[in-house]
């Protein structure tokens, strides 16, 4: 080979199947004990794990290069694995060890492991609360669009997880159209009430959302061990000219109760109701408070079924104030400030965080025309893991 012509160096590849872009230039590696400390131009620092390191090398046995899984487990390395030094070659960061084996990885990836892109937040968007004023009717997207292209799909799943409701216009009106939307998304997560349910009145009813009735703002199925995390409702008939749904913001209304309201705010988040279907058929129950925090004190799931709810799980010392904090509740829902109302047009599609957004309908004449949607569940980690690939560089 002629010595003037260059040999490229073989990328090093990434133990997640991401394509990382390389990122500033790393300016200092050095040893520290077990950890390999990285410094970047721009001032991020990072220390890699001895047993991280080598683990996480793609390749020779570690890491799968198809499957990207680890071959290994972790008592497999050494106790005296040892670092003793780095260097870069190209867009990789070459890690000499004490046992005399080199391992090769993406500086793009060492980058994105810095920066947290690795936690199951990442790369996903803030939540953002709203009352009905900063959002009259529900943020649209083009349906066909989403069904073919990325772009869109990417778009309006930003959207859905962002303000918990999203919607999409002009989609075909044909059965199964809610469960191609859906398969866009991932897995259709099956319920008692199918793997895909049609929402119409129906003789002898098993359920409040198959009658003409008004439904006060509620979720699905908090009576299961995992409540569905989204669900999907498309439009596939409404001739009537009443029954127009209702979503409300719960994570806005459990922040503007806990402003108004720290004794009520305590109660939602500390007392569990006992909740159960009511059902000749199943019997599902579970006993949570109505309004679940996560480690830092934010509001991450609102767990409310008025018309399920049952026994109040808790000391009588706690009932009334228990029932004060739940009318409080009720009440706001149901308000100007917070509810959103908006008509339902055949075509339309709505997708919306079933554990944050109290969803449900004003009453209507069974007499006076046809409304029939059709609608199924995908669990939260079906949203966040599309939107992630989604957001994946493009090769």
């Amino acid at each position: 080979m002629p010595e003037d012509i260059a040999v490229a160096a073989p990328a090093a590849l990434s133990p997640d199947f991401m394509v990382h872009a390389p990122g500033p230039r790393i300016s200092m590696m050095t040893v520290e004990g077990h950890f390999l400390s990285v410094v970047w131009v721009d001032g991020v620092t990072h220390r890699f794990n001895r047993f991280f390191l080598r683990e996480n090398h793609v390749g020779d046995g570690i890491i799968d290069l198809v499957t990207r899984e680890r071959m290994i487990p972790a008592d497999a390395l050494a106790e005296d694995l040892a670092l003793v030094r780095a260097q870069t070659e190209g867009d990789a960061v070459l890690v000499d060890w004490a046992d005399g084996v080199t391992t090769r990885h993406a500086a793009g990836w060492m980058r994105a492991t810095a920066e947290g892109l690795w936690r199951p937040d990442a790369p996903l968007p803030a939540r953002v609360a709203w009352e009905t004023a900063a959002m009259p009717e529900p943020v649209s997207f083009d349906g066909p669009g989403a069904l073919t292209d990325d772009a869109v799909l990417q778009d309006w799943l930003r959207a859905a997880w962002i303000y918990g409701l999203a919607r999409l216009r002009g989609l075909p009106v044909a059965q199964g159209t809610v469960q191609r939307v859906a398969e866009r998304i991932g897995v259709i997560r099956c319920s008692s009430f199918g793997f895909l349910f049609t929402v119409e009145t129906k003789p002898n009813p098993d359920s409040s959302a198959y009658t003409a009735n008004a439904l006060v703002g509620h979720i699905d199925l908090p009576t299961r061990e995992m409540t569905p995390g989204f669900q999907l409702l498309h439009c596939r008939q409404n001739t009537c000219r009443d029954g127009f749904s209702t979503m409300a913001d719960g994570i806005a209304v459990a922040e503007a109760i806990r402003a108004e309201d720290p004794d009520a705010f305590d109660a939602l988040t500390t007392l569990p109701w006992c909740v159960s279907n009511r059902h000749n058929q199943f019997d599902y129950r579970q006993s949570r408070p109505v309004v679940r925090l996560d480690a830092q004190g934010n509001v991450v799931e609102i767990l409310l079924n008025d018309f399920l709810r049952c026994e109040p799980d808790m000391p009588d010392s706690e009932v009334e104030r228990a029932y004060r904090a739940i009318r409080l509740f009720m009440r706001h829902i149901q308000s100007d400030r917070f509810l959103l109302r908006y008509p339902f047009a055949p075509g339309d599609l709505v997708l919306f965080d079933n554990r944050r957004l109290l969803h449900g309908r004003d009453a209507f004449d069974p007499q006076g025309g046809v409304r029939q949607l059709e609608g199924c569940y995908v669990d939260t980690d079906e949203v966040s893991s599309r939107l992630r690939v989604l957001a994946r560089p493009r090769r």
